[in-house]
């Protein structure tokens, strides 16, 4: 007799990514689902192959995927899934863009100039990105999530929560009568997700507030009253409150030190995120100017910051008391 607390089995899969192993998670009670599917490499190829077998799955027999969001970690192997088995892709409408490669490298380019990036450090870059292409897979045919969607299993249904903030289009599955929630990246055990710089989804021009709508989805966390979380790396939560009280008081700590690098002269996020984060690399500069911009933005909404912009950068000068 089936377990009734069964809801899906956690696969671990490598990544080439310094955040390291990432979970997939395969609902086998009909239809075949599973909820990300790792990055396009053949160790997570062959990882999650084998972890299906363990299970009596396949590839071939997967109907759905269902990506939390946007990135290669979390969908690389779906068009390999797709080719085995016809499996229809659902990923959330804001992060389509990211999978079919129609999101602009160039505004997110632009968003990181206005930080004060230098422009070799910008080549330098998209060259790293261009090495890595085939990690960043087409996904043409994907259906969108807009958030309040169903899917049914044989035994329960899983809703679909639309929970801004580490992406614009990041979606967690919620089963709602044990309050357990397939969280991706938006809640991670031992690391707070990443807020990005990025464009709003409806204009390029314009840069999204990220962590500001993240501790949005936080209070909207807060209000499920969830048992049990299962994340998108690394072990499953289980006192999400807690966890969610710990996110709230790192962000409002990582907001004083960010504070603390500020005085009467304007400065850009570029030059604080290189004084707070030593020995900065590649893809890292980006992180870590995400990390000054969107503390900068809850600073701003406090009127403790002045915004300046000079010669195409924008500045940020502390505002007297």
């Amino acid at each position: 007799m089936p377990d009734p607390n069964h809801l899906a089995h956690r696969i671990v899969v490598p990544t080439p990514y310094r955040v390291g192993p990432a979970n997939v998670y395969a609902f086998d009670a009909g239809p075949v689902t599973l909820f990300d599917c790792g990055p396009n490499t053949p160790a997570a190829e062959n990882a999650l192959r084998l972890g299906l077998a363990e299970r009596g799955l396949a590839f071939e027999q997967v109907a759905r995927v269902v990506i939390s969001h946007g990135h290669p970690d979390h969908y690389g192997l779906a068009p390999t899934i797709q080719r085995a088995s016809g499996a229809t892709v659902y990923v959330g409408e804001h992060d389509l863009p990211k999978i079919n490669e129609r999101a602009s490298r160039f505004a997110t380019g632009a968003l990181l100039m206005e930080a004060g990036v230098p422009v070799d450090l910008l080549v330098e870059m998209d060259q790293e990105r261009k090495r890595t292409r085939k990690l960043h897979p087409k996904i043409e045919d994907a259906v969108p999530l807009a958030g309040k969607e169903r899917f049914a299993f044989d035994r329960f249904t899983l809703e679909v929560l639309h929970l801004p903030g580490h992406t614009s289009g990041h979606v967690c599955l919620l089963e709602p009568d044990r309050r357990v929630l397939f969280a991706g990246d938006t809640l991670l055990a031992h690391i707070t997700p990443n807020p990005l710089l990025e464009p709003t989804p409806d204009d390029p021009t314009i840069r999204r507030k990220s962590l500001m709508e993240y501790m949005r989805t936080l209070d909207v966390l807060e209000s499920l009253e969830l048992t049990l979380v299962w994340t998108g790396h690394g072990e499953p939560i289980r006192d999400p409150a807690a966890t969610i009280r710990q996110i709230k008081e790192h962000h409002v700590l990582r907001k004083e030190e960010v504070a603390s690098r500020l005085d009467d002269r304007p400065v850009s996020p570029f030059e604080v995120a290189r004084a707070m984060f030593r020995d900065l690399e590649g893809f890292d500069n980006f992180l870590a100017v995400s990390e000054v911009v969107a503390h900068l933005d809850l600073l701003e909404e406090e009127g403790r910051v002045e915004r300046l912009v000079e010669g195409g950068v924008t500045r940020y000068r502390r505002v007297s008391d």
